[in-house]
């Protein structure tokens, strides 16, 4: 008998029959490295595996007939496990069954299946046949942790304990991980108590990394460390478990120090250290620290170079923003592989430089390696930054051709954010349609880019749908939805989504959805919801709190801005860039500079601007807004960066301080820089024009924008470029963009209609409102306050009533206070000040607005009393009257001449801090001391404000002009010239009256070619007229012919002004014939014409005349005679000696002034009527007791009837009644153009004593040349100018005075008699004409004496 083959033969007999028979090339098959024979079956798929020459194969054996022992199936399963043979295994598994050997077998076959990645199949067996050995509980616990199912690892931990089987480190090491995976740090405390307790970590440095890996990756990095800190012995990896977790948690510093311990303990860093540390200064931001320790480990030899590091030098580039030093590594690698490229593309897209990336991808390719999903998913992002829709749709088809779709859901979300950024949503749409698998990132894509766009609506749309597909939003997703809700003021909606996440208990671990809906609510304007959810939230972190502030801020409420300033600080919150950004808009809102500067320091001592340019902005706005341009220019000369968002807070800043010019020479310097205007710098472009006027500047910017297509959906820039046209008063313009473009919006309409409005438009404006409503366009309460502002302007009282019913209507009134104040002020300039009141008082919110429409109304109607009482109103309600307030109450107190009440608010002013803020205050300021006569202190508060324009000079040339200190007002007006301000029209006018007043021909000259210099006079008939008036005036009468002659522009005042000047020549027949021109070309005279015309008939007798243009003026001009007029038939019937028709005037008059009983008086004297001179000296009396003309006329009436006794009684009457002349001035201008005043009882002058000498030389001279006498009562101050003039003069030269008053009748003669004497030319000014002295006769016949 043949014998029995050993197990070994029949094993490698079997083994190279089935060779033989499937592959005879197998018999030879071996490792290509150690030339050892590889088993193989080539029956299976699966890679071969070496086998052991004693490694027993059970079935070949069951094949020849032997007992299969139950270890024989050991090596196999071991083998398989090894090798991960999935398919031999579960062959061997088939065969043990089949034995009856599942039992003996069970734990070599668990943990075969947990290795070989079947952990369902492992699980399976477990469960029927358990285990008592750890490694196959451990070998299930470690699968799951790999296969990334760390909660089913730590469920099979969990029954390895209940069993009572003891973990050993492997299984601790896995359990571990499983805990960091998940953030599970309670479980993971857990497993560290028992790994302490067995004293594993005395001698196992995996299982302390494992420990410290935990948690780090929970995040619990003092515990991690305090790990670290316990054990026996650290070494370089414990170390690299600690970096890396500061590194992932954003910590750098941390990781540094560590870093540095880690060398100090002796242990040297290896790559993965350097790795980490490069990381950690690319968070930093600190490549060069970064650079050092590179040199320091890796250049120096310390750690091996390779192409790791080399990444990570990159990457710490890149996040640097070092873009050039990251291309230079990369260039420099000896190999580069595609996640060097990734690296390098990915810096370059996040900091948008997205063109260099898409670069860096050309050359990718160029060199031959292959993109993977990253490269892609980077470049994909890159083109949807600068919406190259067509470089994304090649990588679109690209990514599609090589299938990459169907297993990289990151890269369909990828192309779905790129097209969604792109704009093109259908694209986008079409896209997420098509996914093989589509989640909630995907759909968070596509609702991020409709909220980045805008689109609020489609991005609840999108979530609808998302929810319909059975997705989950999730924490991302509510984020953007809030947003929207916020975008679109969507409050209902926002408020489902916070229920639905409040019910989710989200907001307990998740801080950046309370920061969400603390936005939406902020958003939506309900600031109490959001400071309510603020003080529910478990986390406030400074970012919720930067959200209020921010809030606050944008709603203009300061003070609650700054409360919520202070919590933020009493919970030890640091403030941030974004606080301190919100501050100074605070600040300068409200112009607390001293505040604002407190902010500017901290930020420098923190050295924030470095690192947040848009601190940059924030203060220059800050600045900017309280008008300290000085410093906003400071700042943006110190940055180191500029852009345009900079310069626009610059440019801001002067249009809302209504200076044009600056803002648009701003706008120059920027494009010098190379920086080019955004849609921002072009709304403040459209505000500047319109400020100054300037619509070619606007009509240039509007052609450029309109090239680019920025006018085509952007409803802000055309509302403001109708609105800058409007302002321009090119309502053509403004009807055209308006009337051109897609959107018509009630905000482009209420544009124009402010325009209309502000230009005294008002029955335009009213045809606009009415063809709004046309185009179905509903007015809201900003059109109904324009369109009541258009009422106001034409005294629409019956329009503006009709609208007052469909604001009651509407129920507008009810939160509407600027409405309210709209109404008001209609009523109070159409007089209807009752109603007004009434509207007032009915308003259920008001403010000090709403009074000062009233007290306006009430100044305007010479109310004044009513205005005093409105303000007290004011404070008796609580309300703190504004700059508006006080410049009108100013206002009244120069109208009424009430000095004492202007100082009383000055006081009140200057206690309020509000002296020196406000220009336009500070001019009324000015301008009431000015009005009220106190000129020293007017001129005291101009010098001393802090600003200083055209308007605050003209308050003081004015008042100077108004109270006859012509001299001084010439003298203001150089000293405005010479502080750099430039005279306007109003400037000129005043200049102009003064030279007249004061004979200033040649000053007038000048200033007449700076007025043509400006090319002011062209369109300007108030300056044109002021102009004749100076020169006829100076007694230039053919320069005023010839100026009027030469205009483009008259109209009726110009020719009283030319009329005027001619009367006062003694030109009367010339005057006339003007007036009878006037008339020729259109002009109606108005009753400054009659007043001149009739006063000039008086002058020369025309007593036929002048009563024919009187009987005329209602009759046939329909003008109605007023007292002036009156006073001048008088004046002629006195003149005439026709004093009892002068009588008969003056009894039909209700109500006779002392200028008209001066004037009888004057005729009486001269006709030396004593009888009727008494009767007009009573009721002279009667009128006015102090009235010092009655007296000295009436005791020259005696004087000339040689009634020295009652003469004498007049005087003391009028010492008795106090009766106090007023005081009279005198000039006499020198070659210089100086003008020397005099006054009368002057007594101060420097040559006073000269003066008195030759007054008293002339008088001997005059009573020894004639018998004339002048009455002692008459001493004007007429004499000391004409003195100081003969004294600073040679003999003979023609000298020239200006009196304010008429001449008298004694002066008058006194000054022939000494022009005679004196042999000299002598040329009086006086209020009515101009009178040449020559060889005692005067050129006015003395018609013109008073």
């Amino acid at each position: 008998m043949a014998k029995k083959p050993s197990v070994l033969q029949c094993w490698k007999e079997y083994f190279v029959e089935r060779s033989n028979k499937i592959n005879p090339a197998c018999q030879s098959f071996k490792h290509t490295t150690t030339q050892k024979s590889l088993w193989f079956d080539c029956c299976h798929s699966v890679p071969s595996v070496e086998r052991s020459d004693w490694t027993i194969r059970p079935i070949a054996l069951s094949a020849f007939g032997h007992k299969v022992e139950e270890n024989s199936f050991l090596p196999e399963l071991h083998a398989c496990s090894k090798h991960k043979d999935l398919c031999r295994g579960t062959k061997l598994h088939y065969h043990i069954q089949r034995y009856g050997l599942l039992e003996v077998f069970a734990d070599a076959l668990v943990t075969m299946y947990a290795r070989c990645g079947a952990l369902e199949k492992a699980r399976e067996l477990l469960d029927v046949y358990g285990s008592g050995d750890v490694f196959t509980w451990t070998a299930i616990i470690v699968g799951y942790t790999d296969k990334g199912q760390p909660e089913e690892a730590l469920c099979i931990f969990a029954k390895l304990q209940q069993v009572g089987l003891i973990p050993n480190a492997v299984t601790l090491v896995y359990a571990l991980k499983a805990c960091g995976s998940i953030r599970a740090i309670k479980r993971g405390e857990e497993i560290h108590e028992l790994i302490t307790k067995d004293g594993f970590l005395t001698n196992n440095v995996k299982l302390c990394t494992a420990l410290l890996g935990m948690y780090v990756k929970c995040g619990s990095l003092l515990k991690a460390r305090q790990v670290l800190e316990e054990l026996p012995v650290r070494d370089v990896i414990s170390w690299n478990a600690l970096i890396t977790g500061y590194v992932e948690h954003d910590k750098g510093q941390e990781a540094l120090l560590c870093f540095d311990e880690m060398q100090r303990e002796g242990l040297l860093p290896d790559s993965v250290t350097i790795a980490c540390i490069l990381r950690a200064c690319g968070s930093m931001k600190e490549h060069d620290k970064g650079e050092r320790i590179y040199n320091q480990f890796v250049k120096e030899g310390v750690v091996e170079q390779d192409i790791v590091l080399g990444n990570a030098l990159i990457d710490m580039y890149a996040k640097c923003g070092a873009l050039e030093k990251a291309q230079q590594v990369l260039q420099e690698l000896p190999v580069r592989n595609f996640i060097s490229w990734n690296i390098m593309i990915a810096g370059c897209t996040n900091h948008g430089k997205n063109k260099q990336a898409l670069k860096h991808f050309d050359r990718m390719i160029q060199e031959g390696i292959s993109p993977d999903a990253v490269t892609y998913t980077c470049a994909l992002k890159a083109c949807g930054c600068i919406g190259a829709t067509d470089v994304g749709q090649k990588l679109h088809d690209e990514i599609a051709k090589q299938g990459l779709l169907q297993n990289h859901v990151k890269l369909g979300t990828a192309l779905v954010d790129m097209y969604a950024k792109s704009g093109a949503f259908t694209k986008a749409w079409q896209v997420l349609e098509a996914l093989p698998v589509r989640n909630v990132v995907s759909w968070n894509a596509l609702i991020a880019g409709y909220v980045e766009d805008s689109k609020g609506e489609q991005a609840l749309d999108c979530l609808e749908q998302m929810q319909y597909e059975g997705l989950s939003p999730d924490v991302v997703t509510f984020t953007c939805i809030l947003k929207a809700c916020g975008n679109i003021g969507a409050l209902d909606e926002g408020e489902r989504i916070h229920h639905e996440i409040a019910q989710q208990g989200l907001l307990a671990t998740h801080d950046i959805l309370g920061n969400a809906l603390l936005a939406m609510y902020a958003n939506c304007g309900a600031l109490a919801k959001a400071w309510a959810l603020l003080q529910e939230l478990p986390m406030r972190s400074v970012i919720s709190w930067n959200i209020m502030i921010g809030a606050y801020a944008n709603e203009s409420d300061g003070e609650q801005a700054l409360i919520c300033f202070e919590q933020m600080q009493q919970e030890n919150h640091v403030p941030d860039a974004v606080t301190y950004a919100s501050l100074l808009k605070v600040y300068g809102s409200t112009g607390v500079l001293d505040k604002g500067e407190r902010i500017h320091n901290v930020i420098a001592q923190r050295k924030l601007l470095e690192k947040h340019t848009e601190l940059g902005s924030a203060l220059i706005d800050m600045y900017a807004k309280c008008g300290a341009f000085r410093k906003a220019w400071d700042v943006l000369d110190g940055l180191y960066l500029r852009n345009v968002v900079c310069w626009n807070a610059l440019i801001t800043g002067y249009v809302e301080h209504g200076q044009g010019e600056k803002a648009l020479d701003c706008v120059e310097q920027m494009q010098g820089e190379g920086f080019s205007p955004d849609a921002i710098t072009c709304l403040c472009i459209f505000k500047a024009c319109g400020i100054i006027r300037h619509a070619l500047k606007g009509e240039k910017i509007h052609d450029e924008i309109a090239e680019k297509g920025w006018l085509q959906d952007n409803a802000v820039l055309i509302t403001s470029l109708v609105d800058m046209y409007a302002k321009c008063g090119s309502f053509t313009k403004a009807r055209s963009v308006l009337e051109g473009c897609r959107i018509h919006n009630v905000m482009s309409w209420n544009a124009l209609l402010a325009g209309y409005a502000e230009h005294g438009e008002g029955y335009e404006a009213i045809r606009c409102y009415e063809e709004m409503q046309c185009n179905d366009i509903s007015p809201d309460a900003a059109t109904f306050s324009c369109i009541l502002k258009a009422c106001s302007s034409i005294r629409a009282y019956y329009i503006g009533e009709e609208i007052h019913k469909r604001i009651l209507d509407q129920n507008m009134l009810r939160d509407n206070v600027i409405l309210g104040t709209a109404l008001v002020d209609i009523y109070a300039k159409c007089g209807a000040l009752a109603k007004a009141h009434r509207v007032l008082e009915e308003l259920p919110v008001r403010n000090v607005i709403s009074w000062n429409a009233l007290i306006t109304g009430y100044i305007e109607h010479d109310k004044c009393a009513q205005a005093f009482w409105c303000f007290s109103q004011i404070k008796h309600e609580g309300l703190s009257p504004n700059s508006v307030t006080y410049t009108c109450i100013l206002q009244a107190c120069g109208s009424l001449q009430a000095a004492d009440k202007g100082e009383e608010i000055h006081n009140e002013i200057e206690l309020n801090g509000m002296l020196g803020t406000d220009i336009v205050l500070d001019t009324a300021l000015v301008d009431m001391y000015a009005k009220c006569g106190a000129l020293e202190k007017a001129h005291g508060i101009l010098e001393k404000l802090p600003l200083k324009n055209v308007v605050s000079w003209n308050a003081l040339i004015a008042g100077y002009c108004q109270h006859e200190a012509d001299d001084q007002a010439l003298l203001s007006f150089e000293q405005m010239k010479r502080n750099g301000v430039h005279p306007d029209s109003v400037t000129f006018t005043c200049v102009l009256k003064a030279c007249g007043s004061i004979g200033a021909a040649d000053q007038g000259e000048k200033i007449h070619g700076e007025i043509v210099k400006q090319g002011l006079s062209n369109n300007n008939i108030v300056l044109c007229t002021a102009l004749l008036g100076m020169y006829s005036k100076c007694g230039a009468a053919a320069k005023a012919q010839q100026l009027l002659k030469d205009s483009s522009v008259r109209d009726v005042i110009s020719w009283n002004a030319l009329i005027v000047g001619l009367i006062q020549q003694g030109e009367v027949v010339k005057a006339l014939k003007c007036f009878e021109q006037m008339q020729t070309e259109g002009f109606s005279p108005d009753v400054a014409t009659f007043s001149s015309v009739l006063s000039a008939c008086s002058r020369i007798g025309l007593v036929d005349e002048a009563q024919s243009y009187f009987m005329n003026m209602s009759a046939k001009y329909g003008v109605t005679p007023d007292l002036e007029h009156y006073a001048c038939m008088i004046d002629l019937f006195g003149r005439a000696g026709h004093l009892d028709r002068a009588v008969e005037v003056i009894e039909k008059l209700p109500s006779p002034n002392s200028g008209v009983w001066s004037t009888l008086l004057g005729a009486c004297r001269k006709w030396e009527d004593i009888i009727v001179g008494r009767w007009a000296f009573e009721h002279a009396l009667k009128v006015d007791k102090s009235d010092s003309a009655a007296y000295v006329l009436m005791a020259n009436i005696y004087a000339s009837a040689g009634m020295e006794e009652d003469a004498k009684t007049i005087e003391i009457m009028s010492i008795e009644n106090k009766a106090t002349m007023k005081q009279a001035h005198s000039w006499w201008i020198d070659k210089t153009g100086y003008a020397h005043q005099f006054h009368t009882g002057e007594t101060n002058l420097v040559k006073i004593d000269q003066i008195h000498l030759k007054l008293k030389d002339l008088a001997q001279k005059v009573n020894a040349f004639s018998k004339f006498k002048i009455h002692s009562f008459c001493v004007y101050c007429d004499k000391m100018a004409l003195a100081f003039a003969l004294i600073n003069t040679p003999v003979g030269e023609s000298v020239s005075v200006m009196f304010d008053k008429p001449i008298c009748c004694e002066c008058h003669i006194g000054t022939s008699l000494i022009s005679e004497i004196e042999h000299r030319i002598i040329i009086v000014h006086d209020q009515n004409r101009r009178h040449v002295f020559q060889d005692g006769k005067c050129s006015c016949e003395d018609s013109w004496v008073e």
